[in-house]
């Protein structure tokens, strides 16, 4: 898979006389980590929001896959499409294990993975092995998750995000909070899950962890675009320094 992941187009977005995104156009592609910054309230979050249909928009369109309307799909259907987001606050179950807590994402995410997976207790552990593999937590499968540190937690759920195997997958702020450790870590497994079929865009407000993991970033501000470009040339742009560098 190649090209566009996610395309937005004229996006508005306004809460009353607030306008969080104005007339915004964006693209993310497959196989590339896209970066989004700038100052609060410049609508980073708001359009995640709008890519996983929790705010709606007063106008513009966004597609999936350049063809897939995203505006006429429920929130659960954008999830079953490809969607998966890990929102800024770690959200788990921390009287379960991290193991029960993947376990639990399996179940939950029923279409994610083959119904083999899902009925055979052999394949499903083997696939919890994986994960946890993946984001760094083989040696804590049967550690509860409410004795996590702040970063570890957030490692647990990018692996429940990744049951879904999304074909866009949204980070928001992954590392605030973290210690200079665990954004290293963090930034080792964002590279790591780079791939052809896979589109990462990462809100963030750490520019050094954007650096590091990001192929594009969009700077925005007041809802709109402000600067699109790589983070070293982000840097040196004036028009960034004033609006977000600068404070």
């Amino acid at each position: 898979m190649s090209g566009s992941a996610i395309a937005v187009a004229g996006l508005t977005v306004a809460f009353g006389n607030f306008v969080a995104l104005n007339n915004l156009t964006f693209e993310a592609c497959y196989g590339q980590v896209h970066g989004v910054i700038g100052p609060n309230g410049a609508g980073k979050t708001t359009l995640l929001d709008v890519l996983t249909g929790k705010s709606a928009p007063r106008q513009g369109s966004v597609h999936l896959d350049g063809t897939i309307d995203l505006g006429r799909m429920t929130e659960v259907q954008r999830a079953l499409a490809g969607i998966g987001r890990k929102f800024q606050k770690p959200s788990v179950f921390e009287a379960l294990t991290i193991a029960e807590n993947l376990d639990l994402a399996l179940r939950v995410h029923r279409n994610s993975l083959l119904r083999e997976v899902l009925a055979r207790r052999a394949d499903k552990d083997a696939a919890i092995d994986r994960l946890l593999q993946t984001v760094g937590l083989a040696d804590r499968r049967d550690t509860l998750a409410g004795v996590l540190s702040h970063g570890q937690k957030q490692w647990l759920e990018i692996g429940m995000v990744l049951v879904q195997d999304p074909k866009v997958l949204l980070l928001d702020e992954p590392v605030a909070g973290m210690s200079d450790e665990e954004t290293a870590h963090t930034a080792s497994l964002v590279q790591s899950l780079r791939s052809p079929d896979r589109s990462i865009i990462v809100v963030e407000h750490d520019m050094d962890f954007v650096e590091q993991v990001a192929d594009t970033v969009t700077v925005l501000h007041e809802g709109a675009t402000l600067f699109e470009g790589s983070m070293a040339a982000a840097r040196a742009d004036h028009r960034v320094i004033e609006v977000y560098i600068g404070r």
